[in-house]
C-alpha cells in the first residue's frame, strides 16, 4: 500500500503545481518529486487528485503495482512522445513495478512507459491503452487516470475484492460455542479478513507476477496460515471438550492435514532461504509450490467452517431442533407403506437388474429411522439435565438419519419415472435404430460404405439385445443409443463421400472436354510462335498435360480425384496461355526490323512470335534483326515506411524499445 508520506508528497505537489503560473505551454521531461500525480497542465480540479490517488492506492493494494500520472500542456525536450515519457520514467527511477502514463493536453497526446521487465502482457497493456484513450477522448482528464488503474487490477487480479474490513465475505475457519471462545472467534475472523485485503499484495494470476511480487505473496500467506492454524489449534480443543471427540472427528481431520501442509511450506522456504542458491527458473517453481500450499491448507480449514457454524447453531436452539426432527420422523415414517407399494409394483413389470439400485432402500430407511428414535430419546436425555453440547450431537445425528431414510425413500419413486420413461424411449429408438440399419444395407457397395461394417454389425447385436431385455430399459437405452449414434455417425460420413462421388462423376465429362480444349489452345499458341516463347509456359503445358492423364486414369476408379485433377489440368493450361501471349508481346515490342519497330498491338505480337522462328537462324549469323540475349529490367522500390501521424477519431499508436530498458507506446487522441 503506498505510504503516508507518499500520498502527502502526492498531494501537495498538486497544491504547488496549482500555484504555478499556466504560461508554460509544454514542458521538458518531469521531476516527479515522489509524486504519484503531477497535474502542471491544471487540468484535474479540486477533487481530481483524491480520487486518482484512491484508485491508484486500490491498484497498488491488489497487485502491487504503482502508476504515476503527469499531466502537461505538450511534450518538448525529446524526440517523441514515447522517448519523452520513457526519459521521465528512467529519470525518476521507476522500475519493473511501476507504470508511467503521460498526457499532453493541448497537443493531445499521450505515452505509456514501462520497464522491459514489467509482468505486464503484450494484451493487458493493449486494454490499457483502450480504457485510457477513450476517456482521454473525451477530455475525462482524471477517469483517464482512474480508468487505466481499474483497467490494471482488473486484467491482472481478474476481480476487485471488496475493501469494507467487515468481514462479510469471509468465513471464520473453526468457530467455537461458549463463552470466551465465541469472542475469540469474532476477533480472529476480523483480523484474518483484513490482512487477507491489505497484506496480499500480490495476489491474482501467478503467471503475471514478478519474482519479487512472488516472494511477498509467499511470505505473506506463510505468516497468516501459520497464526491461523495456531488459532485454530486451539479452537479445536474447545471445541473438543466442548462435543467430544466423535462429533468433531473431521474437524481433527482437517486440522491435522492442514498443518501438515502448512510445515511442508516452510520447509521449502527454509530451501530458499539456505546457503545454497537456486536457480531462478527453481526458485520460482518452489516459491509458487508454497502458494499453492498455503491455499490449500486455506481452503482444508475452510471446508469444516460451515459445519462447525451449523453445530454452534444447533446448540443455540436445541429444543426446537429437537421437536422438528421428530416431526419430520413421523412424516417419513409414514411414506414406508406406499414406498413398499411402489417397489412390488416394480418388481411386477421390471428385472431385479432393473431394480437393483433402490431394492433394500425400505429395510435401510425403517434401520435409519430407528436409530433416529434413539437419538432423539438421547437429546430429551440430555436436555433434562443441561447437557446442551451432548444434545446438539444427538440431534444432528437425528437430523442425518432423517435425511437419509427419506433421500431413500424418495429414490423409489425416481426409479420408478425412470424405469417407465426408458420403457416408452425404448420402443422409439428400436424403431429408429431398425431404420437406421436398413438405409446403411442400402447404400451401394464401394470402399466408403465398407466402413459402415463393424458399426452396423454393433448396432445389429445392441437391437437384438434391446428386445431380450426390455424389463431393463435403462440399461438397454443406454447400450442401443450408444451404438445407434456410432451408426449414424458413420453413415452421415459415407453417404455424404458417396453424394460427393456422384456428383463429381456427372461433372467429370465436362470438365475433362474443357481441360483438352484449354491445354489444345495453349500447345497451339506456342508452337505456331514458339520462337518467342519461353520456357516458364513451357513447364505450365506440360504440368497440365500430367494433370490431365492423372484426371483419365482415375475417373473410374475415383471420380472425386480425378474431377480435382481436371480442374489443375485446365487452371494450368490457362496459366500457360497467359506466360506465352505475354513472351510474344514482350518479343514483339524488342524487334526492330530494319529500323522500324512493332508495337505490343495484338497483330505486332502475332507477327513477332511467327517471324522469331523463322529468323533464328539468321540472328547468329550477322544479318537481320537480333534480339538481346539479355533485358535490362529497373525496379523502383523503397525500404523505407513512413509513420503515421494520428489525430482524435483515427488514432494511431507507436511503440518502442528505449535503450534504457523501457517498453512503451504511445499516440494521439
Amino acid at each position: 500500500m503506498l505510504s503516508r508520506w507518499g500520498a502527502a508528497v502526492a498531494v501537495l505537489a498538486g497544491i504547488v503545481l496549482a500555484g504555478a503560473p499556466a504560461a508554460a505551454h509544454a514542458e521538458d521531461p518531469v521531476n516527479l518529486q515522489g509524486a504519484y500525480v503531477v497535474d502542471s497542465a491544471q487540468v484535474l480540479g479540486t477533487d481530481g487528485q483524491p480520487r486518482i490517488m484512491a484508485a491508484i492506492d486500490s491498484l497498488y493494494e491488489h497487485t502491487g503495482i504503482q502508476l504515476f500520472v503527469v499531466y502537461v500542456r505538450g511534450f518538448t525536450g525529446a524526440l517523441d512522445p514515447v522517448d519523452w515519457v520513457d526519459t521521465t520514467a528512467i529519470n525518476n527511477g521507476l522500475g519493473a513495478d511501476d507504470i508511467l502514463l503521460a498526457v499532453a493536453t493541448d497537443t493531445r497526446q499521450y505515452a505509456i512507459s514501462i520497464d522491459e521487465s514489467s509482468p505486464l502482457t503484450d494484451e493487458q497493456f493493449d486494454q490499457l491503452e483502450v480504457d485510457v484513450e477513450r476517456e482521454l477522448r473525451q477530455d475525462r482528464w482524471t477517469e483517464a487516470a482512474i480508468s487505466g488503474a481499474e483497467s490494471l487490477t482488473r486484467s491482472i487480479r481478474g476481480t476487485i475484492p471488496s475493501t469494507s474490513g467487515d468481514g462479510s465475505g469471509g468465513l471464520p475457519f473453526l468457530p467455537i460455542v461458549g463463552g470466551v471462545a465465541v469472542v475469540g472467534i469474532g476477533v480472529f475472523v476480523v483480523t484474518r479478513i483484513r490482512k487477507r485485503g491489505a497484506g496480499d499484495t500480490a495476489s491474482g494470476p501467478t503467471e503475471t507476477l514478478s519474482q519479487k511480487q512472488l516472494d511477498t505473496r509467499a511470505g505473506s500467506l506463510l505468516v497468516q496460515l501459520d497464526d491461523s492454524v495456531k488459532t485454530s489449534e486451539q479452537e479445536l480443543g474447545f471445541a473438543v471438550a466442548q462435543f467430544g471427540e466423535t462429533a468433531t472427528r473431521e474437524f481433527t481431520a482437517a486440522f491435522a492435514k492442514a498443518s501438515a501442509t502448512v510445515a511442508e511450506a516452510f520447509a521449502i522456504k527454509q530451501r530458499l532461504d539456505d546457503a545454497e542458491p537456486e536457480s531462478e527458473a527453481d526458485k520460482r517453481t518452489l516459491t509458487l509450490r508454497i502458494i499453492e500450499l498455503c491455499e490449500e491448507a486455506d481452503a482444508e480449514l475452510d471446508s469444516q467452517a460451515d459445519a462447525f457454524d451449523a453445530l454452534r447453531e444447533l446448540e443455540k436452539n436445541a429444543p426446537a431442533e429437537l421437536e422438528a426432527v421428530a416431526a419430520e420422523a413421523t412424516r417419513v415414517r409414514g411414506q414406508l407403506e406406499s414406498a413398499g407399494s411402489s417397489l412390488s409394483a416394480l418388481r411386477e413389470r421390471y428385472s431385479a437388474a432393473a431394480i437393483g439400485p433402490v431394492a433394500d432402500n425400505l429395510t435401510q430407511a425403517g434401520k435409519l429411522l430407528e436409530f433416529a428414535d434413539t437419538t432423539t430419546a438421547s437429546a430429551r436425555a440430555a436436555l433434562a439435565s443441561g447437557r446442551t453440547s451432548d444434545a446438539a450431537v444427538a440431534v444432528r445425528s437425528a437430523q442425518s438419519s432423517v435425511g437419509q431414510a427419506s433421500q431413500l425413500l424418495a429414490a423409489v419413486s425416481t426409479r420408478t419415472s425412470d424405469l417407465d420413461a426408458a420403457a416408452s424411449t425404448l420402443e422409439a429408438l428400436l424403431a429408429d435404430t431398425s431404420q437406421d440399419i436398413v438405409a446403411a444395407r442400402a447404400l451401394p457397395a464401394d470402399g466408403a460404405s465398407a466402413r459402415l461394417e463393424p458399426s452396423l454389425s454393433a448396432a445389429e447385436s445392441a437391437l437384438a439385445a434391446a428386445r431380450e431385455n426390455r424389463d431393463d430399459p435403462v440399461t438397454a437405452v443406454t447400450r442401443l443409443g450408444e451404438a445407434n449414434l456410432a451408426l449414424e455417425t458413420v453413415f452421415t460420413a459415407v453417404q455424404a463421400e458417396q453424394a460427393r462421388v456422384v456428383s463429381a462423376a456427372a461433372q467429370l465429362d465436362a470438365s475433362l472436354d474443357a481441360a483438352r480444349a484449354q491445354l489444345a489452345s495453349a500447345n497451339d499458341f506456342i508452337t505456331t510462335r514458339r520462337g518467342a516463347v519461353g520456357e516458364s509456359a513451357r513447364t505450365r503445358v506440360s504440368e497440365a498435360d500430367r494433370h490431365l492423364q492423372q484426371a483419365i486414369a482415375q475417373r473410374s476408379s475415383d471420380p472425386v480425384t480425378a474431377l480435382a485433377e481436371a480442374q489443375r489440368a485446365s487452371d494450368t493450361a490457362r496459366s500457360a496461355f497467359e506466360l506465352a501471349r505475354n513472351d510474344v508481346n514482350r518479343q514483339s515490342s524488342e524487334l526492330d526490323y530494319g529500323g522500324s519497330s512493332w508495337s505490343g498491338g495484338s497483330d505486332g505480337a502475332d507477327l513477332g512470335g511467327l517471324l522469331g522462328g523463322l529468323l533464328e537462324g539468321m540472328l547468329g549469323s550477322g544479318t537481320g534483326p537480333r534480339r538481346s540475349s539479355s533485358s535490362s529490367r529497373s525496379y523502383r522500390s523503397s525500404s523505407s515506411r513512413g509513420s503515421r501521424s494520428s489525430s482524435f477519431g483515427g488514432s494511431s499508436r507507436s511503440s518502442s524499445r528505449s535503450s534504457g530498458g523501457r517498453r512503451s507506446r504511445g499516440g494521439r487522441f
